[in-house]
C-alpha cells in the first residue's frame, strides 16, 4: 500500500516538525510506502522557529517529495509589501496584541527571502494520488484564510463544504487543528490535525497518513519537547501568552 502523509498546523514549532518528520521515517522503515507529504498552510506564525522549518521544508521540496500551501499565518507574512522596511502593516491588524508581536517578530527573523518564500506558496493544493483528484486549502473552498471547517459534525454538514470542489475525491483542509474524517456522497474531508498548534490540553504532534487507494486515513500522535519551545520563546523575548498557548491551546 503506498500512502501521502497530510500535515498542517506547524505554526513555527520547529521541535514539533521535527518529531512529526522523525516518526514519518520509523513508518517507512517498518514497511509503510509513504511517497509523498502535503502540508496544508500555517508553516510559520506563533512560534520562534520560521527559519529553521522553511529550512527544513525547503530541503523537503528540493527533493520533490513535499507540496506546501500558504495558511492563515502565512498570508498575512506574504501580504506585506516586498519592499517594506518592516513590519508595522501588522499593528493595523485586529488581532490580539501578543499574535501581533509574534507574526512581526517572524517577519523580521525570515528576513527577504524567507519572505518570498512564504509568498512563492500557492493558495490550493492540486494533485492527484492514486486514481484519486485531490483538493487542499487551509479554511475552507470558498474562504482559504479566514474560513473554518469546524469537527465532529453531522454528515450533511462536511456535504456542504465539499460540494464547492465536488469533481474531487479528497478535500484536505487544515483550519479545524483537530482531526476530521467524514465521508460524504461527494467525496471524503480530510483534516490531519495540528502539528505545532496546540488546540488543547495535552497536545501531541498530530498528522494523517492517507492510502491512496483506499483512502483509509490514519492519524499518527507523537510527543515533542514543549520545554524547548517555551525557552525559546522566553529566549527572544516573546510574549509570555505564546507560553500558555503552546501548553493550553487556542489563541
Amino acid at each position: 500500500m503506498v500512502y501521502v502523509a497530510v500535515l498542517a498546523n506547524i505554526n513555527g514549532n520547529l521541535p514539533a516538525l521535527a518529531k512529526a518528520l522523525e516518526r514519518i521515517e520509523e513508518l517507512k522503515e517498518e514497511g509503510y510506502k509513504i511517497e509523498k507529504y502535503y502540508i496544508l498552510g500555517n508553516i510559520i506564525g506563533l512560534f520562534p522557529y520560521p527559519r529553521e522549518v522553511l529550512d527544513t521544508l525547503d530541503d523537503l521540496i528540493k527533493k520533490d517529495t513535499v507540496k506546501v500551501i500558504r495558511g492563515e499565518f502565512d498570508q498575512i507574512i506574504a501580504a506585506s509589501d516586498p519592499h517594506a522596511e518592516g513590519p508595522d502593516y501588522i499593528n493595523r491588524l485586529d488581532i490580539p496584541m501578543h499574535i501581533k508581536v509574534a507574526l512581526k517578530h517572524t517577519w523580521e527573523v525570515l528576513d527577504h527571502e524567507g519572505r518570498e518564500f512564504i509568498r512563492d506558496l500557492p493558495v490550493y493544493l492540486v494533485d492527484r494520488i492514486g486514481k484519486n483528484d485531490v483538493f487542499g486549502v487551509y479554511g475552507s473552498p470558498l474562504n482559504p484564510f479566514e474560513g473554518v471547517v469546524l469537527p465532529d459534525q453531522p454528515t450533511s454538514y462536511y456535504e456542504s463544504i465539499m460540494r464547492p470542489v465536488k469533481d474531487y475525491e479528497i478535500l484536505l483542509v487544515a483550519s479545524p487543528k483537530y482531526p476530521v474524517n467524514a465521508m460524504t456522497r461527494y467525496g471524503r474531508v480530510i483534516c490531519p490535525g495540528s502539528v505545532g498548534f496546540p488546540p488543547g490540553r495535552e497536545h501531541k504532534a498530530t498528522f494523517a497518513l492517507v492510502d491512496v487507494d483506499t483512502l483509509h486515513t490514519k492519524f499518527i500522535e507523537v510527543d515533542y519537547d514543549k520545554k524547548l519551545v517555551e525557552e525559546r520563546i522566553k529566549r527572544e523575548g516573546l510574549p509570555e501568552e505564546l507560553i500558555r498557548i503552546l501548553y493550553h491551546g487556542k489563541i
